[in-house]
C-alpha cells in the first residue's frame, strides 16, 4: 500500500517544448514584412490536433503586400490549425496552408495594392514526442541534435533547384544574382504545392529554429550550430545580433524552440501564464491540468464563405486621454462661470445705476 502512494508520489518525467520568438525590420528595410508566431497552452489544450505550433513567414510584394501576406499566412494557418475538426496531423496542416493560400490570394484580387502580394510560410507541429512541418518557400526549418545540424525543409527557390540539379555549387548559389528568385511562395497562385513531412521523432535536447532568409543569409549553418547550445533566450537574442551587425539587409525573423524533460521540480508548464515568453508544453500529457483552461474557446476556423470578403477595419478605440480631457474642460468651465458669475453680482453691487 505504502509502496503504491510512493510510486503514485514519484515526479512525472514527460517532455515539453519551449519556445521564444524575436523579430526585427533589420537596417536597410523601413517595415518588417515577417510574421512570426506559436501556439499558447491554454489554446493548444482546446485544438482538435493539440499539440504545439510554430510559424514563421516571410512576406513580398509591395509597401503594404508583404507585411499583409505574412500576417494572413500566419493567423490564417494558426486558426484554421487550432480550429481542425481532424486529430490527423499531416491532414490539419495541409488544410491550414491551402486556407491560408486562398485567402491571401482571394485579398490579393479584390484589393488593387496588394496585387502580386505572396509569402513564405514555415511550420513545425510537435505532439506526443513527434515533430511534422509544412512548408513553401525559401524560410527554413533547422534541427540541431547532438551538435549536428541539419535543414529540415528544401528551399522553393531557383538557385536551390540548381544546386539540387548539380548546375551550381552550394558557394556558387550564395552570391547568384537571381537567389532570391522563389519558384513557389503563398498566395500569388490560387493554388499551391505543400511540403508535408513527418512524423519525426523527437529527443530531449533537440533545438528547432524556424527563421526568414533575413537571419540563414547572413548567419551560417556552423555559426546556429554553436549559437544553438545557448539557453533558448539568450540564442534568439544572439541571431538578431549578429544579422544587425552583419548590416541586416533584410527583415530578421527567428524562433528557437527546444525539447526538455519535465520531472515535476517546477512549475506545471501548463499554468505557465500566457503573456510570457518563455512557454512550453507538454507533448504526452493530452489531459487539462488546470480546469480554468476548459472554459478557453478555441480559435475559429476561416470559413469558406469568409474568404473573398475583404475585411472592414475595426474601430477605433476609445481613447482614456481624450473622455480625461472632456472631463477637465467641464470642470475648468463650470469653475470659469462660478467665477464670472459671483464677480459679476460683487461688481454690480458697488457700482451706482445710470438713469
Amino acid at each position: 500500500m505504502s509502496e503504491q502512494a510512493s510510486s503514485s508520489e514519484k515526479p512525472q518525467r514527460r517532455l515539453i517544448v519551449r519556445a521564444v520568438l524575436r523579430t526585427d525590420t533589420g537596417l536597410v528595410r523601413s517595415e518588417n514584412q515577417d510574421f512570426g508566431t506559436y501556439t499558447t497552452p491554454a489554446e493548444e489544450h482546446v485544438s482538435h490536433p493539440g499539440g504545439r505550433l510554430l510559424i514563421v513567414a516571410d512576406g513580398m510584394g509591395g509597401h503594404r503586400g508583404g507585411a499583409t501576406a505574412s500576417r494572413l499566412a500566419a493567423e490564417t494557418v494558426k486558426a484554421q490549425y487550432l480550429g481542425s475538426e481532424t486529430a490527423d496531423i499531416p491532414t490539419a496542416l495541409r488544410d491550414s496552408l491551402l486556407r491560408a493560400n486562398a485567402r491571401i490570394y482571394s485579398e490579393a484580387q479584390t484589393t488593387p495594392e496588394l496585387r502580386g502580394m505572396g509569402t513564405t510560410t514555415s511550420v513545425l507541429a510537435v505532439r506526443n514526442g513527434e515533430g511534422w512541418l509544412a512548408h513553401v518557400g525559401d524560410s527554413r526549418i533547422y534541427r540541431i541534435r547532438e551538435d549536428r545540424i541539419e535543414q529540415l525543409t528544401d528551399d522553393h527557390s531557383l538557385v536551390a533547384t540548381m544546386v539540387r540539379e548539380g548546375l551550381l555549387t552550394a558557394a556558387e548559389a550564395e552570391t547568384h544574382p537571381r537567389r532570391n528568385v522563389l519558384q513557389r511562395s503563398m498566395g500569388v497562385q490560387e493554388e499551391v504545392e505543400i511540403d508535408v513531412k513527418g512524423p519525426f521523432e523527437l529527443q530531449e535536447g533537440d533545438t528547432f529554429i524556424l527563421c526568414s532568409d533575413g537571419l540563414h543569409g547572413v548567419v551560417k549553418e556552423e555559426e546556429m550550430r554553436e549559437v544553438a547550445r545557448m539557453p533558448i533566450d539568450a540564442a534568439a537574442d544572439e541571431f538578431l545580433r549578429r544579422a544587425l551587425s552583419r548590416g541586416a539587409p533584410d527583415n530578421v525573423t527567428v524562433i528557437v524552440a527546444r525539447v526538455e524533460v519535465f520531472d515535476g521540480n517546477e512549475p506545471d508548464p501548463d499554468r505557465i501564464d500566457d503573456t510570457v515568453k518563455l512557454e512550453a508544453i507538454d507533448l504526452f500529457d493530452e489531459t487539462v491540468k488546470d480546469e480554468s483552461l476548459k472554459t478557453t474557446q478555441p480559435m475559429r476556423a476561416v470559413t469558406d464563405e469568409e474568404i473573398g470578403v475583404p475585411r472592414s477595419p475595426a474601430a477605433p478605440p476609445k481613447s482614456p486621454i481624450l473622455k480625461w480631457t472632456l472631463v477637465v474642460v467641464i470642470a475648468l468651465g463650470a469653475a470659469g462661470a462660478w467665477y464670472y458669475w459671483n464677480h459679476q453680482a460683487t461688481f454690480t453691487a458697488s457700482t451706482p445705476s445710470s438713469r
